[in-house]
């Protein structure tokens, strides 16, 4: 695999200079090289997520190395629920005591697939994952799912003009968080003025 190389925005103001992560994903990684599609999503994680403050809660998390960051090898939706399921399973032992579980997880999907080579087919596919690794087993009050993609927006039909905040939901590739929904409340509770979070970001990008 190439050291992959995730390019800086010049410039967060005025005009967009944001990383094109699909041209970035497609031209300068292999797709199907689990390292690279790590290595990319952690320096995403760094230099964006918290080098920008988008997510201030973040750099805690990658501190205390409670954070899980893996590629998946799922090359199908069920395969994929499969491993959102195990996880998942993962998160949910912390929850219950087990020392060394993480808090929350990346699974970094390959985006040469049919379920997550577009946006649409991603949100899609996190039905089947929502369903399959988080109602079944009786998650659904402990864990929730959230998506990234090369190419995602806030509107699911890709509708209006384009607008600065579908940058705060772009990673390299598609990925899911798994995050704990105590984790969340949590941060929510203990950061002031996390409503305002959004705002902030469309105004930064």
């Amino acid at each position: 695999c190439k050291r992959a190389q995730v390019l800086e925005p010049r410039n967060l103001k005025g005009k967009m200079h944001v990383t094109p992560w699909k041209r970035l994903a497609c031209r300068r990684l292999r797709p199907r090289c689990f390292s690279a599609r790590v290595e990319a999503t952690k320096r995403w994680l760094d230099s964006i997520v918290i080098g920008e403050k988008l997510c201030p809660f973040a750099a805690a998390v990658k501190e205390d190395q409670k954070l899980r960051v893996l590629a998946s090898e799922a090359k199908d939706v069920m395969a994929l629920a499969k491993e959102v399921a195990m996880e998942a399973e993962m998160l949910v032992d912390g929850l219950n005591g087990q020392p060394g579980a993480p808090e929350t997880t990346l699974l970094v999907l390959d985006p040469s697939q049919s379920f997550c080579a577009t946006w649409q087919s991603f949100v899609q596919t996190s039905w089947t994952l929502q369903q399959e690794a988080i109602h079944a087993p009786g998650f659904a009050e402990l864990l929730q799912i959230v998506l990234f993609h090369p190419a995602a927006v806030h509107s699911v039909y890709a509708e209006g003009p384009p607008d600065p905040a579908d940058f705060t939901i772009r990673a390299p590739f598609p990925t899911v968080h798994l995050l704990r929904e105590a984790d969340v409340m949590k941060a929510v509770t203990s950061y002031p003025d996390t409503a305002q979070i959004p705002a902030r970001n469309k105004a930064k990008l």
